[in-house]
C-alpha cells in the first residue's frame, strides 16, 4: 500500500494501542499522535491507589514513555497539543499549541479523547478552587496528593456512588480523613443491585465511612479553608471534596463536524470502528458502543474496552477487517477486605430492554465448611425466563471469590442457559471452592425460576 498519514487524536489507552498496530502492520506509514496533556498511556485505573498509598511511585502508573513512542515505536508524539476542529470532508484538522494554531491533513483519522468528569448539574461557584476536585488525570491525582501532603486536611467528603466513589472513599479512609460519602440516593449507583449496593454501603459504616445519602448536591462553595457542599438537607462542611458523578464523552469540538455522535454525545461507530465517515475511526471512552446483551447503543466508559478498541480500529485502518463485539458491561472493584463484581443487565435494565427478567439471590462459601479461610459469597442472578439464559450477575463477597464474575460474563456473551451451564466441568478442590462451585450453584437454583 502507498505511504499514508495517519492522525490520532488522544495519547491514552486507545490512542497509543491504535498508533502502535499502525506503525507495526504499515511500518512506513505516518503515525501522528495528538495530546493535549503532558502524559501518555497511564494506568489511571491506578489512581486511586496511589492516593491511597499502594503504589508508592508515581512513575509505576507510566505504561509507555514518550521516548519509547517515539524511538521505538517510530510515532511522532506532539503532547501539549490540542485539537480544536476536524473537517471530515477536506480531511483536516486544527491545532493549537500555545499560540500557534495549524492546520494538518489525513488520509486517516482516529479520535481517541476519552472523556471528561461530569457534575451532573451540579453548581461549583469556584471552579478553579484548588479545594474542590474530580479524577480523571494524572495531574488531578497529583493535586489532591499534594493537599493532603502540604496541607494535612481533616475532613472530606465524596460525591457520587459509581466505582471511583467507593474506591476513593476507601482511599481517603486509609490515610486516616474523616471520609463522608454525599450521595442523591438512598443506594449506590444504579449499576450496583439494590441488596449488593445495601451491602457495599453497610460495610462502609463498619468501616467508618460517613453516610450522607438521599442528599441532592445543589452547590459547591468555597468559604476560607472550607468546602461547603449545599444540599436539600442543609450544608456539609469539608476540608476539600471530590466530585465523583460520572463522565461525558470528550466530543465538544465535534458537534459542528458532521461526525456523528449518539448517547451522551459519543460517536457513533459500526463494528469496524469507523464512523459515518469510513476513513475516521473512534475508539475509548469518546465512543459509543452496542451492548452484546441487547443489541442496543450503549455508553459504558471502561478501560479494556478502550484498549480493545483501539487494537482493533488500528488494525482496520492499516488495512484489516476486525470487528470490536460488543460489550457487557463486567466490572469489579473492591472495598476494605470486601471484593464487589458485576457483569451483564440489573434486574431493572433488563425488564426495561423487554427481557422476562427474574431475578434470584443466595450465599454460598468460597470453601468447604471445613477448611480453613471460608468466607460468605454473596450473589444475584438475573436470567431470561423464556430460554433460561443468564443476562446479568453480580457478587460481593471475598476477593478471590469475585473474580468469578468472569465466568458469569462468558455464559453471558455465550448466551448460555442455567441448563447448559449446569453441565459445566469446572474445577473443585477444597482450598479454591466448595464441590458446588457458585457459579454451578447459580444455575442449579437458576433452574428452579424457569
Amino acid at each position: 500500500m502507498l505511504s499514508k498519514t495517519v492522525l490520532i487524536i488522544g495519547g491514552n489507552a486507545a490512542g497509543l494501542s491504535a498508533a502502535s498496530q499502525v506503525k507495526k502492520i504499515q511500518p512506513g506509514w505516518k503515525v501522528i499522535v495528538y495530546e493535549k496533556g503532558p502524559y501518555i498511556s497511564y494506568a489511571g485505573c491506578g489512581m486511586p491507589y496511589f492516593l491511597q498509598g499502594i503504589v508508592s511511585e508515581f512513575e509505576g502508573l507510566l505504561e509507555l514513555t514518550p521516548e519509547t513512542v517515539v524511538k521505538d515505536r517510530k510515532i511522532e508524539l506532539n503532547l501539549h497539543h490540542e485539537v480544536k476542529s476536524v473537517n471530515p470532508v477536506k480531511k483536516e484538522i486544527t491545532v493549537k499549541n500555545g499560540g500557534t494554531v495549524e492546520t494538518i491533513a489525513f488520509d486517516y483519522l482516529l479520535l481517541a479523547t476519552g472523556a471528561l468528569p461530569s457534575r451532573r448539574g451540579i453548581e461549583v461557584k469556584h471552579p478553579f478552587s484548588r479545594r474542590v476536585f474530580t479524577l480523571k488525570s494524572l495531574d488531578d491525582m497529583l493535586e489532591i496528593s499534594a493537599l493532603m501532603e502540604e496541607q494535612k486536611p481533616r475532613r472530606c467528603g465524596v460525591i457520587g456512588g459509581g466505582y471511583i466513589a467507593v474506591e476513593m472513599l476507601e482511599a481517603f479512609q486509609a490515610r486516616g480523613l474523616e471520609t463522608h460519602l454525599v450521595h442523591r440516593r438512598d443506594q449506590l449507583a444504579n449499576t450496583f443491585e439494590p441488596e449488593i449496593s445495601a451491602m457495599i454501603l453497610e460495610k462502609m459504616k463498619e468501616e467508618g465511612i460517613a453516610l450522607d445519602l438521599n442528599r441532592d448536591v445543589l452547590e459547591v462553595a468555597e468559604a476560607g479553608e472550607e468546602i461547603i457542599v449545599r444540599t436539600d438537607k442543609g450544608d456539609l462542611i469539608f476540608d476539600f471534596v471530590l466530585i465523583a458523578t460520572g463522565v461525558d464523552p470528550n466530543t465538544a469540538f465535534l458537534q459542528d463536524s458532521g461526525i456523528e455522535l449518539g448517547i451522551k454525545g459519543s460517536v457513533v461507530v459500526n463494528k469496524q470502528l469507523q464512523t459515518n465517515f469510513p476513513y475516521i475511526y473512534a475508539a475509548g471512552d469518546c465512543a459509543q458502543t452496542t451492548s452484546i446483551i441487547t443489541g442496543q447503543p450503549a455508553y459504558v466508559p471502561l478501560a479494556p474496552k478502550a484498549n480493545k478498541e483501539g487494537f482493533i480500529a488500528g488494525a482496520n485502518i492499516a488495512g484489516g477487517n476486525e470487528e470490536f463485539a460488543g460489550i457487557g458491561e463486567t466490572a469489579i472493584t473492591k472495598f476494605a477486605d470486601m471484593g464487589i463484581a458485576r457483569t451483564g443487565l440489573t434486574q431493572e435494565a433488563a425488564v426495561k430492554s423487554s427481557f422476562d427478567a427474574v431475578k434470584y439471590t443466595f450465599s454460598t462459601s468460597n470453601r468447604p465448611r471445613y477448611y480453613p479461610g471460608g468466607e460468605e459469597l454473596y450473589c444475584v442472578c438475573v436470567i431470561n425466563r423464556d430460554d433460561g439464559r443468564f443476562l446479568g450477575a453480580q457478587m460481593a463477597g471475598p476477593l478471590d471469590g469475585v473474580k468469578r464474575i468472569d465466568v458469569f460474563a462468558l455464559l453471558i456473551q455465550q448466551k448460555m442457559t442455567v441448563g447448559e451451564t449446569f453441565k459445566l466441568d469446572l474445577a473443585y478442590a477444597p482450598p479454591f471452592s466448595p464441590v458446588y462451585d457458585p457459579v454451578i450453584l447459580a444455575a442449579r437454583l437458576g433452574r428452579k425460576h424457569i
